[in-house]
C-alpha cells in the first residue's frame, strides 16, 4: 500500500482521489470548499478542508512522507504554481501536475514538477494515435476506472443505427468513432448505421463496457 495526498477536490482531483482508495491505497484529500470535502469523505482515507498553499498546513500533514502528491488545480496556474514550490521545498517525494496549457506544462517542470499531466491533450494524443494505427490496442484506459475500446459490433446490433441502439441511454457511453469495411473512419451520428465489418470506438466506464462485451 502507497501513500498520496491530492490537492484540489475537483472532478480531476476526485477522479484520482477515489480510484487510488479503491485500490487499496492511503489517500488524503485536501480543498478549501468544506462542500467537496464532506461529499468525498467517502472516497478516501481522509479529507480536511485547508488552503493547499499553506506552508504551516503542509508542513502539519508531514507532506515529505508521502510517496506522491498531485496538485489537481490545473484551472488556477498561480495556485498551482505556489503549491508546486513549497513542496519542492517541503522535500515532496513525488510530486505530479494538472495543466491546461503546453505553456504551463514547462513553467511547472522549470519549478520542480516531477510530472505534468494535461488530461485532454494526454488523451486526445492517445486515441488519434491508436485510431490511426492499424495494430491498435484494443483498449485504451483514460482512467482506472473509465476506458475506449474497439470491437466489432454485436449480431444484435448489426443492421441498426445509433439512434436504434441508444447505447448513451442504455448503457451510459459513448460511440466516438466507427471505422467501416473501406477503412474509413466516420464521426458518428444518430443515422449512422452500424454494419458487420463496422469498427466501433466506445468511450465509457469499465463497467459499462464489460456489459457490451458480452452482448450477443
Amino acid at each position: 500500500m502507497k501513500s498520496f495526498v491530492v490537492l484540489g477536490l475537483g472532478r480531476f482531483g476526485k477522479t484520482i482521489l477515489s480510484n487510488l482508495y479503491e485500490m487499496g491505497h492511503d489517500v488524503l484529500g485536501v480543498d478549501e470548499d468544506e462542500r467537496l470535502v464532506q461529499e468525498y469523505s467517502n472516497h478516501a482515507t481522509q479529507t480536511i478542508q485547508a488552503n493547499i498553499t499553506n506552508d504551516d498546513f503542509l508542513r502539519s500533514i508531514e507532506i515529505q512522507n508521502f510517496d506522491a502528491v498531485v496538485v489537481a488545480v490545473g484551472n488556477n496556474m498561480p495556485v498551482s504554481i505556489m503549491a508546486t514550490v513549497l513542496l519542492k521545498e517541503l522535500g515532496a517525494k513525488y510530486i505530479v501536475v494538472k495543466a491546461q496549457e503546453d505553456l504551463q506544462e514547462k513553467i511547472l517542470y522549470r519549478i520542480g514538477a516531477d510530472k505534468v499531466i494535461l488530461p485532454e491533450r494526454d488523451i486526445g494524443i492517445k486515441v488519434a494515435r491508436n485510431l490511426a494505427d492499424d495494430n491498435r490496442f484494443d483498449m485504451i484506459e483514460i482512467f482506472a476506472d473509465h476506458s475506449i475500446i474497439n470491437i466489432s459490433p454485436p449480431k444484435s446490433w448489426q443492421g441498426k443505427t445509433l439512434g436504434e441502439l441508444a447505447v448513451r441511454a442504455k448503457y451510459g457511453v459513448n460511440i466516438i468513432a466507427v471505422k467501416d469495411a473501406d477503412s474509413s473512419y466516420e464521426i458518428p451520428t444518430a443515422s449512422t448505421t452500424v454494419n458487420k465489418e463496422s469498427i466501433l470506438t466506445i468511450m465509457g466506464a469499465n463497467s459499462a463496457l464489460r456489459r457490451i462485451g458480452s452482448i450477443n
